[in-house]
Order: structure tokens, then sequence, then C-alpha cells
């Protein structure tokens, strides 16, 4: 291996500047040898790097027994783990499918068909304990949908006589299984066993459809071989992480990040998964492996294996079809996670897991090994520890480099990886902020992940608590703990080296790499600080931006108003400079909905008003709920720049306030209300319509027909 001094230290490093800042940046990564080419660069980079550590400053270290041995050795195991797990990603990333034009395709075509010669779907929306104000969205949504031979299925893991009856009353079929055997597998193995159509549209009970969600996806089974399709889980609330940072409008969540990047790398190379909700799969696909496998707690990923496995196709359609509930709790989110995490690494003991199952090519086990699971919650922790150690006991994992060979091995190497990765991912997101999740999602998952290699199968299938907003101030005491702590060994560390008297650390050691080593993981501590603290939510539904003209009756006299936000149970309204008085009752007439008595409720800005819906017939409101949900409306807390506000995000790690201001629409001089439709990207309602053409399965059948919908209890 090429040394410092045959060339110049610097060299490398100016490399890896030149093709990832300068040049990656300007260059288009749709093109397959572009990116391809950044990301080999970029793994050269790795490998390189791995070569030496290993060759240069490990081997010559003898296992002794000592501390300073012991410690060097396992700090380069997490260290090469982590940069597998990268090497790993980077491979993925090289790869990228974008199926928009097929799926354009799928919807001409669906078109050009009869209805009798569509294939029939079944819908399948498994639920156990959420409340009616999260499933009653979800069924809405399927009934809503712009397909005509579909039939909905409640698959009631929880017993409940009451959604018994709200079934009923929506004309959808409600399904309760004798027994509750294997969780969510077992539940749709049983409604498998008693339904007969072509498809199965699957739905978690908070996932609401967009309604040409079919339209869009089963043109895709007119490929035999096509076993499941799977579209994104986008959320239509923030994440906790990005409620407690107050940073939702400057950084994208790690689940966008997944599925808008990751999942569309992994389509590239044919290995995408379904992911449990959002999953259209072929019956006949389903009921040649036998059903949903039971093995695993990720029923979901083990499916797609054994798909796989035997030959059918799995695709991933990168298009917002279907919105859903995240987590609105750290613990909830993280019950979430271990379960994922669990799931994952039960499959390296399976004999249809990764390592084992007949008839998978090398790619697609290694793509669904559960390597960052492993690698980031185990060896990451070691990564913040490693600097205390140094600071406190001169412990250096790394004795034997000097600046000039940092300079030349380690420095290109987290150049390039880091560039690779800014330039492949299309949702670009803070370095610290996903540093940070990172880390904070370790310290609850690293003891899940430990137990499961030991134990896989100990613990079963945990549901993750949907539709229940925590009350008052929540505060993650083992984070707060564990940031204080770091922070403070930190910054005490860096402090008492100074002093003759105690100092652990050589001068030079100390003021080149310990210091912006020390300062990073102080900020990211901080981060996860401030990630720890669960402030109340102050709206119990969630506000969509339409920016829709439709009409308002106030005292008798009708006018065209601008419908800014709207949620289930009010709506921010530009009105114009004479607005009604706080408590005036006025009626909004919207078009594809019908006419909504509300109540003013503030003033906004100079022309806008608050408005809350007085709405008693549920007809009117089951309407409202398809429009608000069912039509790629973004939720006024999602809509997030494709570039994030960096300066927003330092100023909130920094700890500066939120900041409330009036919305541009409402500030004079303001525009007109239709001067600026909504930047929805999806299917437009047709404001034309009436709500009974536009929502015909929403709307109360005749009584002759209302005793002959079909019911089904089982």
């Amino acid at each position: 291996m090429m040394e410092p001094g045959i060339i110049p230290a610097w060299m490398p490093t100016a490399l890896a500047v030149l093709v990832f800042i300068c040049l990656a940046p300007l260059m288009s990564m749709r093109t397959p040898w572009v990116r391809a080419s950044v990301a080999g660069l970029a793994i050269l980079l790795a490998v390189r790097y791995a070569i030496w550590r290993t060759v240069d400053t490990v081997w010559p270290v003898p296992l002794d027994g000592t501390l300073q041995s012991t410690w060097v050795w396992l700090f380069w195991f997490a260290e090469m783990m982590l940069l597998v797990e990268g090497l790993v990603y980077l491979l993925m990333l090289s790869r990228r499918r974008d199926r928009h034009a097929e799926a354009d395709d799928n919807q001409r075509w669906y078109h050009e068909q009869s209805p009798e010669t569509l294939p029939s779907v079944d819908i399948f929306i498994a639920t156990y304990n959420e409340e009616w104000d999260v499933l009653e969205k979800t069924v809405v949504g399927a009934l809503a949908l712009d397909y005509p031979n579909i039939i909905v299925h409640v698959l009631d893991d929880g017993a409940r006589d009451w959604l018994r009856t709200s079934c009923e009353e929506l004309g959808v079929n409600y399904i309760r299984r004798p027994d509750r055997a294997h969780a969510k597998a077992g539940n749709i193995n049983h409604a498998l066993s008693i339904t007969h159509s072509d498809l199965v549209l699957v739905f978690d009970a908070d996932f609401v459809a967009q309604r040409d969600f079919l339209q869009r996806t089963v043109g895709f089974f007119r490929e035999e071989r096509t076993g499941l399709v799977q579209v994104p889980h986008h959320f239509f609330n923030t994440d906790p992480v990005q409620a407690n940072l107050g940073v939702f409008q400057k950084h994208a969540d790690d689940q966008e990040f997944f599925f808008t990047d990751i999942m569309a790398c992994r389509d590239g190379w044919g290995v995408a998964f379904s992911c449990g909700s959002n999953s259209l799969a072929r019956r006949s696909a389903l009921q040649a492996i036998g059903g949903i496998p039971t093995d695993s707690i990720t029923e979901d990923i083990l499916t797609s294996i054994v798909l796989l496995q035997r030959g059918w196709k799995t695709v991933y359609l990168n298009e917002r079809l279907a919105r859903g509930l995240a987590p609105e709790g750290l613990a909830a989110m993280y019950t979430q996670r271990a379960r994922w995490a669990r799931g994952g690494i039960q499959l390296l003991f399976l004999k249809n897991g990764p390592l084992t199952a007949p008839g998978l090519n090398f790619i697609q086990r290694l793509f669904f090994l559960p390597l960052s699971w492993v690698a980031t919650n185990l060896c990451l922790p070691l990564m913040i520890l490693a600097p205390l150690l140094f600071l406190w006991l001169g412990l250096i994992g790394v004795p034997s480099a000097t600046g000039d060979d940092l300079l030349f091995h380690q420095v290109p190497m987290l150049l390039g990886m880091w560039g690779a990765n800014r330039a492949l991912a299309t949702v670009h997101r803070n370095t610290i902020i996903s540093l940070a999740s990172s880390v904070f999602a370790s310290f609850r998952l690293t003891p899940a992940v430990v137990h499961s290699l030991f134990r896989p199968f100990a613990v079963g299938f945990k549901v993750t608590p949907k539709g229940k907003l925590a009350q008052g101030m929540q505060v993650d005491a083992r984070a707060v703990g564990i940031s204080l702590s770091v922070m403070f060994g930190m910054v005490t560390g860096m402090v008492v080296n100074q002093l003759p008297s105690f100092e652990r650390v050589p001068p030079d050691a100390f003021l080149t790499p310990s210091i912006f080593w020390g300062c990073c993981t102080v900020l990211v501590m901080f981060a996860c600080l401030l990630m720890a603290f669960e402030f109340d939510r102050r709206r119990g539904e969630e506000r969509f931006l339409i920016h829709e003209t439709h009409e308002a009756s106030c005292e008798g006299v009708r006018r065209r108003i601008g419908l800014e936000d709207v949620s289930i149970t009010g709506a921010a309204i530009a009105w114009g400079i004479e607005r009604p008085a706080v408590g005036t009752t006025i009626t909004v007439h919207v078009s594809d909905v019908g006419d909504i008595p509300a109540v003013v409720t503030r003033w906004i800005g100079d022309v806008g008003i608050g408005a809350r819906f007085e709405q008693e017939d549920p007809i009117v409101a089951r309407v409202l709920m398809a429009k608000i949900f069912t039509h790629a409306y973004e939720n006024h807390g999602k809509v997030v720049s494709g570039t994030a506000d960096r300066l927003g995000i330092w100023r909130r790690l920094a700890g500066a306030p939120r900041r409330m201001q009036a919305p541009g629409w409402s500030v004079l001089p303001s525009r007109e209300p239709a001067d600026a439709p909504a930047p929805i990207v999806g299917l437009r309602p047709d404001l034309t319509m009436r709500p009974a053409a536009a929502y015909p399965r929403l709307m109360p059948a005749p009584e002759s027909e209302s005793s002959a919908r079909p019911l089904r209890v089982a």
C-alpha cells in the first residue's frame, strides 16, 4: 500500500474533496454509470482505510491481556463492523429504480378496462387495540378508493363488539377469529382462508389509502411473476424526534429517508420487501408459500424473503399512495423499533432466513442481513465511549497513527462516505441530527439487540401504541442521564487535561483529533438531550394544507373564501378584511363535501379566521374525512423543502425557542384565494363533483340495499 511520503499526505484528501464535494453535487445521479462510479470510489477509499487500519495499526499490537491492547482490538472490531455496514449501504445505493412511468402506464391501462375485467381486491385492515378515531379514517379511506371490485374487511384481534357494530353501520365485513395465535400474521392468514379475491391489500389500522392507490398499483400484476407491490409509509404527523427538536420542516425523519431512498435502491437490486402495511399481494403467490410465515415477529420481511426464494418478484413503487400515523411518543416509537430489531435478528436463526434459505442469490442474502440493527446499536455506543476513555484513562484506539496517517487514510474515507451519501440520496438530512438520532435510539435498542442475539425468540409480538397522545411534558430519564453524563465527562475531561498535574493525553494528541472528536460528541449528545423532552401536542387532529376556493355564508350573505388548511374539527380561512367577529356562526360550503356549520374562534393575521366545525351529520363528517385524508394533501407541519433550512436546525441545536408567526396568506397584501393552488403531488379532488358521485360507498344505501350488504363474522 502506498504510504505518506511517496505522495503528499494531503493528496488523497484533496482528491476526495474534488470528487465528492466539488464534482458529485453537479452530476446527475440518475445516470447509472455516474451513480455506480461515485459509490464505487467511496467503497475503494473505505476498503483502503480498512486494510491500513488492520495491517498497520492492529496486527502489530499483541493481545497480551492489558487494558490498552484489549481496547485497541475492541475498538478496531467495532469500527470494522460499522465500516462493513457502510460498505453494504453504499453498494445498495449504487443502483436505484424509478417506477413512476410504469405506474402512469398502469393508470392508463386501468381506464381502458371494463370493471368486470379488473382483478378483484380484498382489503384487510388488521387491528388489535386501536380506538375508533384511528380506525374510522382507515375504513373511510378504503371505502373511498376509486376502484370497482373491492371488499373491505376489518380483521379484529381485539374481539370488540362495538367495532362489529361500527362495521355494520359502514357496510364493511367484520372478521373475528377464535384465537390470537401468531399475532398479525395469524390474523391475516385466517382472513385469507375465508376470502377469495385475486389480490390482497393490507393496511395497518392507522393507514389511509389515497383514492388512486389501486389504479397505480394493480397493473404491476399484469406480469405473471409479480407477487407483491409495496408503496411507502408516509405519515401525516411528525415523528417524536422531529417534534421534540422542532425541526419537522427542516430535517427529514428516518422513515422518509428509508422509503424515499433505501427502498428505491433495494428495488434497483430486486430486493424490495413488504413493510406490513400499504402492501398489495397476489393471492396465488401467498397460497404458493403457505400463507404469511409465522416464524418471525417481522412477518412482512420473512414473507418477502420466501417469495423471492420461490421465484416471485417484489416491486416497490416510490409514490405516497397512503398516509399513516407515526408513533406519537418516544416509548411507542421504540416499542416499534425494538420489534423490528428483534425480528431482523430472528431471521438469522430461521431456515428460511437470509443465511440458509435455498434459492437466494448472494445479493439477496447480503441485503437481508440485519447489519444496521446489530452494527449500529452494538458499536456506536463504543464510538461515543472512546473519547471519554481517551481523555480520562489515556486509552488510544489507534496508538501508532500519526496526523499524516489520519490525513492520508482516514480523512479521505470519511469524506468519501459522507459525500457519496449526500450525492446518492435524494432526501437530505442534517448530519449531526442523523447521528444523534442513531445514538439516541441505541439507548433503548442496544439491550434488545444483545438479548435477541442470545435469545432471539424469547419476546413475542408487541403492538405499537397508536392514537394515544402524551399528556403534559414527558421526559426520557434514561436519555437525559446518559446525555448529561457523557457531556459532563467530555467537557471536564478536555478541561482537566489542560492541567499538568492531571494530563492523561500528550499535548499534540490532545490539541488535534481529541478536541474535534470531543466537541462533535458534545454536540451530538446535546441533540440527544433535546430529543428526550416531549411536549404536549397542541392539537388533537392534524391540519392539512389545501389552498382551495370554496364559499361560505355569514348572516345570509354568501361569499368566496380561501380554504387554506383544514382538519376534521376546523379550518383556517382566508376571508377578507371585513371578518366576522369571534363567536359568529358561519356555514362553510365545500363543493365536494357539503355544507358544514362552524363557529369563528379567532382571527389570523390581517384577513384570516380560524373556525371550529359544529358538524353533527355523520355522512358529511365522513365525506370531509375522505376529502382530507385521501387526496394527497400534505400535513401543515410536514412540508419539508428539498434543501433543509440548515440555519434553523443549528438555531434549535443551540437552544433557540420555536418561533410562531402568521402564515403568509393571512398577511396584507394577500393573494386572492384562487391564485395559489396547493402544491399537491397526487390525486386532486374534483371540486365540481357532488359528494354522492365522489364517494358513493360512503353514502347511505337505500333500505332494500342496506339489508343485502355483505357482513362476515368469523
